[in-house]
């Protein structure tokens, strides 16, 4: 896979590891236990995307490789993996192959590779399973647990009433049946993964509705209650000269307003600030210059260009 959508998947399974490790090993026929992760250093130069040790009635690991470009060749990558971690764990390995979108099947992965010798002669038949994500439906995704729900918005079915899915995904995020901080993650990585899939102005309507959604965070409660407060030490300032009960109403009125803008701001930088850092890369001076932008126009413009900009300098530097 390509950046940014790598690291966004492997953070996305680390989030929730157990609804990964169960649909896995489902979709794998490996019958369910507690999971655990299973290290997958082979080599110097081999390592696998994620595995999973599943102890179930039968014990055994699941490998999971995901794919967001085609190329011919991985199933015989993906024997070779298995191989070794096989002879690692003295244990079966059974291998997921996960297709992001239609661009990276290729003509091979069909689930069986067969490699053969001298006069065709069968030497090996490796099995293996392929998901292809955007032929599931909404609901078998939102059935698998909240860690499985960004990848919902890249299925067919999703793309044919956009809205309606993401609607599905927001209403399976909320707290309290989500913890406010993992939904905020959640929702960012279903941002991040929608590249994969849509245009930028349908994910630019997409951010939108995901500052909304953050509007109920304790972040941005918290920025709306000290604007209030301070509108209202303003508001009584104001109302010792021209009346008490004209001041306190005006003051509370500006607070309202000036801690809805602050919160709009903060939560922007945020998510800007978490998608930035995946694509580009940690850097100490990012935050502070993102921190300094209040303007919540410019940040929308920021945020336009998340996907056409090629650093952090180029990033901020948009007017």
């Amino acid at each position: 896979m390509s950046k940014p959508f790598d690291a966004t998947l492997n953070a996305l399974i680390d989030l929730r590891a157990d609804d990964w490790a169960a649909f896995l090993a489902d979709r794998a026929g490996v019958p369910p236990g507690p999971a655990t992760a299973f290290d997958t250093d082979l080599s110097v130069t081999a390592q696998a995307d994620k595995v999973f040790r599943i102890d179930g009635p039968e014990p055994a690991l699941v490998h999971l490789e995901m794919e967001s470009s085609g190329h011919l060749g991985m199933p015989a990558d993906l024997m070779w993996y298995n191989d070794l971690l096989s002879r690692a764990a003295g244990l079966p390995v059974h291998s997921v192959l996960l297709l992001l979108r239609r661009k990276a099947h290729a003509s091979d992965q069909t689930g069986v590779y067969q490699q053969r010798g001298a006069g065709g002669r069968l030497i090996h038949e490796f099995h293996y399973t392929v998901v292809r994500v955007w032929e599931e439906p909404v609901d078998r995704l939102l059935a698998g647990g909240v860690g499985l729900a960004p990848l919902a918005l890249l299925t067919d079915e999703a793309e044919r009433d956009l809205p309606a899915a993401f609607g599905r995904i927001e209403r399976q995020l909320r707290p309290p049946a989500v913890s406010g901080k993992v939904t905020e993650e959640l929702l960012s990585a279903a941002f991040v993964l929608g590249g994969l899939r849509y245009d930028e102005q349908r994910l630019t309507d997409l951010y939108r509705r995901l500052n909304m959604t953050l509007e109920d965070s304790t972040t941005y409660q918290w920025i709306v209650r000290k604007g209030l407060q301070e509108g209202r030490q303003q508001g009584l300032q104001q109302g010792r000269e021209e009346g008490r009960q004209e001041g306190r109403q005006e003051g509370r009125q500006e607070g309202r307003q000036e801690g809805r803008q602050e919160g709009r701001s903060a939560e922007a930088q945020n998510v800007l600030l978490r998608q930035g850092t995946k694509k580009f890369g940690a850097d100490p001076t990012a935050e502070p210059r993102l921190r300094a932008i209040a303007d919540i126009d410019r940040l929308e413009r920021i945020t336009d260009r998340i996907f056409d900009a090629t650093s952090w300098d180029d990033l901020l530097g948009t007017p």
